[in-house]
């Protein structure tokens, strides 16, 4: 029998934002009967945060616009960078280059509490799996720990990163859970998230290191940076596991929660990475080549050239800049450089 392959494919479409769509979260809300849905929340570089219904729909060849924009949550001065959703999803993190985080109730549709004591823009932000502590990372090369109304409770110095802080992300335990921090000095680091003591720090990156995900109710942890590596760690061991190389900057990884795949957004789109198989099992692109089919009059060769050339530019790969799984692991949402998000299916191959 002929082993059963999958694969994902592109289903759809949602555009709201006015810039690059740069985090990506699926929480879980009650309807008035009671019955549970999920929902999408996304942050940009338009300064805003805007959740969506994702109320699952049949597609059709000429329907490709997939959920509506229900609300905006409006704040920040600048790029909102990072999302992090509390365990209930009643709650939204925001992190911004403006030097703040925000806490958001997402049903009043009101910025609560703001916090304030990052000196550089804001890169990174999580909340832990007890909703107790969230941590953040700034272009101040600082990790800190807060609490829920606001208050800093700690500023890591010891051991400290030595570049910006571009990721923070806890591990999944509510029971003595351990914080993973990425930096553009190339190292991740592993700490004890009751105490700040440094316990592990990885070295493998050539370059910035982008972003790191958790693999669900396990002690492995994924990595991506700007030298094109994907890289997979054992946090309860210390050690390394296995690696793949591309040939552009990764942005974000992100864990399935039912298979063992890892999926890479990427400078030139996106990657799946089937882990048992250690193999690349999808290379999804977007290409930003609209241009219509209009004949236009140059005044010389120079401004031709320089058409010709803006027009190979737009016919580059467009870049994934977030990436976020719906619940059950059939559907992943991909956020982009050309302020769309696109929605992909898991199906047979």
């Amino acid at each position: 029998m002929a082993e059963v392959s999958e694969t994902l494919q592109y289903k759809g479409f949602m555009k709201a934002h006015g810039g690059w769509v740069t985090s990506l979260k699926v929480g879980i809300e009650k309807t008035e009967t009671g019955a549970e849905r999920e929902f999408l929340i996304s942050g940009s570089r338009d300064k805003t945060i805007i959740a969506w219904e994702i109320t699952p729909k049949d597609f059709t060849d000429d329907d490709l616009e997939w959920g509506k924009a229900r609300r905006v949550y409006k704040a920040h001065s600048h790029f909102v960078e990072d999302l992090s959703l509390s365990q209930d999803s009643r709650y939204c993190l925001s992190a911004s280059w403006d030097k703040t985080l925000r806490l958001w109730d997402l049903e009043s549709g009101k910025s609560t509490t703001t916090f304030v004591d990052h000196d550089k823009d804001i890169l990174t932000c999580s909340f832990s799996a007890d909703n107790r502590q969230i941590a953040s990372g700034s272009m101040d090369k600082t990790i800190k720990i807060w609490n829920t109304v606001g208050q800093c409770k700690y500023t890591v110095k010891e051991d400290a990163h030595t570049d910006w802080v571009s990721s923070v992300r806890f591990s999944p335990e509510t029971k003595n859970p351990v914080l993973a921090t990425a930096s553009w000095d190339g190292t991740i680091k592993v700490w004890d998230s009751n105490t700040m003591a440094l316990k592990n720090t990885f070295n493998g990156h050539t370059n910035a290191v982008l972003s790191l995900d958790f693999a669900t109710r396990s002690h492995y942890l994924a990595s991506g940076g700007k030298d094109g590596n994907i890289m997979l760690w054992n946090v309860n061991e210390g050690s390394f596991l296995k690696h793949k190389e591309h040939n552009a900057s990764i942005n974000q990884v992100l864990f399935s929660p039912v298979k063992y795949w890892i999926v890479a957004a990427t400078d030139n789109g996106i990657l799946v990475w089937n882990l048992p198989k250690d193999k690349i099992i999808a290379r999804l692109t977007v290409h930003d080549d609209d241009d219509d089919d209009i004949k236009v009059e140059y005044e010389d060769e120079e401004q031709e050239a320089e058409a010709k050339e803006k027009k190979l530019r737009k016919k580059m790969d467009v870049a994934c800049t977030s990436i976020a799984w719906n619940r059950d692991g059939t559907l992943l949402f991909a956020g982009f450089a050309d302020e769309t998000i696109r929605v992909y299916e898991v199906v047979k191959s």
